[in-house]
């Protein structure tokens, strides 16, 4: 015989268990795109969709924006199983990488700021181009901690196999090299007179890669950041994010009038495919990033957990 004790146990127990179900349902049914998959940001849509990484078939909608207005740079933990999409106005909004889920906005009135980046120190860097500079926040409350370091106009970035971190000048058509602990510089050199670097990439022992808008080109340095060579994509004017496959080595380019990701081989830097994407959603991309593989977090076991598992 059930009591009346009993009988509310079961309710209340019933009652948190749809609370978790109701909680999970719209992180499961956002979950779209994987590991090694292209994630693609635009600033017209405000909608991050996700590619095949292999074959660039759509599979679907990954995130919209939510406090961030104009989407641009996109960039994944290496770690943390979190993504951050920076944007034209209203902070650099924060997702789970698996589901989708929001989580939070950093800097809500920054103004223009590119790109969010997890740095080093387990903070998150932001540039910012009202302030000139890029900034640190920490990751658990978003809250301000300090300027990192200047650089004028401050565009997309990334940390470079040396550890740096890379920040590309949209006005000036520069890039910048920082230490991304302490903000120190380390040099600067200039792209081609017009250029708006846009965005940054590496092949260790085979270049350091540049988009530039207005140009619309991608420049090829070598570690002494002279200029070593540049290609083009068919139908360019207005390449942005740049990103080197893990499946091919081959290196992809977004371009936001021909609306499409074009793909070049990373020795010959040829054109493999200007119409990688399938299909195009025709509306203005800014950048591309493959999402990484997570290491496995290794969880403490129990007793009690071991007998449950054969019982």
């Amino acid at each position: 015989m059930t009591t009346r004790f009993q009988f509310g146990g079961i309710v209340r127990r019933i009652a948190v268990l749809a609370g978790l179900l109701t909680a999970l349902l719209p992180a499961v049914a956002g979950a779209v795109g994987g590991v090694g998959d292209l994630f693609i940001t635009s600033d017209a849509a405000n909608v991050v969709r996700a590619y095949d990484g292999v074959t660039g078939t759509f599979i679907g909608p990954f995130a919209s924006s939510v406090l961030g207005a104009g989407e641009l740079g996109i960039h994944f933990g290496a770690t943390n199983n979190r993504v951050l999409v920076g944007s034209f106005g209203g902070g650099v909004d924060e997702y789970d990488a698996s589901s989708g889920a929001y989580i939070k906005t950093y800097a809500t009135g920054g103004g223009w700021q590119w790109a969010g980046l997890y740095g080093p120190l387990g903070t998150v860097l932001i540039g910012s181009q009202v302030t000139n500079d890029v900034r640190q926040y920490d990751q658990v409350t978003g809250a301000f901690i300090n300027v990192l370091c200047s650089f004028f106009g401050p565009a997309d970035m990334e940390i470079g196999p040396n550890g740096h971190l890379y920040v590309c000048g949209y006005q000036n058509g520069n890039v910048g090299e920082f230490d991304a602990i302490t903000g120190a510089p380390i040099s600067t050199w200039n792209l081609p007179a017009g250029s708006e670097a846009n965005d940054i990439a590496f092949i260790p022992g085979n270049g350091i890669f540049v988009t530039a808008s207005r140009t619309n080109f991608c420049y090829r340095f070598n570690g002494a950041h002279i200029m070593t060579g540049l290609f083009q994509g068919t139908g360019w004017q207005r390449p942005h994010g740049i990103a080197i496959s893990p499946h091919t080595g081959n290196i992809l380019v977004a371009d936001g009038v021909t609306t499409q990701v074009h793909e070049f081989d990373p020795v010959t830097f040829a054109e493999l495919n200007p119409a990688f994407r399938n299909p195009p959603t025709g509306d203005k991309i800014v950048d591309i990033a493959f999402r990484p593989d997570q290491p496995t977090p290794a969880n403490g076991t129990t007793w009690g957990r071991i007998k449950n598992s054969y019982r």
